[in-house]
């Protein structure tokens, strides 16, 4: 990914907090926080990112571990560590590259919200069959359903 760079974080550098930058951000040092460009964002071999990556096109060849969210490109080099859930457009994951997380593509929503709503949904199934066993308590034998709700003669 060529580009200018408006922002460098030197490989000596430890940074704690948060990044934003409208211009594109190259990252060699470490980060514990959120990266956010409007632009490109470039995590070199040296880096270390604990927290979330989002830009317009991200290319890592560090370590990330955090969501990372491009809204158009996103390569993983070879020397590249992602553990965490990426949601992009277009995803280059090259020989020798480490990813370990869920990939959304093409999806509005990050992969984090997505997990969440599927988790609260789960348990709702569950209360119902709950439920259904309890109603099936104090009706005597004969009456009792079985678990798809069919009544059931014993």
């Amino acid at each position: 990914m060529e580009t200018s760079v408006d922002t460098i974080i030197g490989i000596n550098v430890t940074l704690k907090g948060n990044l934003y930058n409208k211009g594109a951000i190259e990252v060699n040092g470490n980060v514990e926080g959120e990266i956010k460009s409007d632009e490109n964002i470039i995590i070199g071999e040296t880096a270390m990112i604990k927290g979330p990556v989002v830009a317009k096109k991200i290319e890592i060849s560090g370590e990330v571990r955090g969501l990372v969210e491009a809204s158009e490109k996103l390569e993983l080099n070879a020397t590249s560590k992602v553990i965490g859930d990426i949601n992009t457009k277009s995803l280059i994951i090259k020989e020798g590259a480490t990813f370990v997380g869920k990939s959304l593509m093409n999806g509005t929503a990050s992969p984090a919200a997505e997990t969440k709503e599927e988790k609260a949904e789960e348990p709702k199934e569950a209360e119902k069959q709950s439920s259904r066993e309890a109603e099936d308590v104090d009706k005597p034998a004969e009456e009792k359903t079985d678990k798809m709700g069919f009544f059931s003669k014993k």
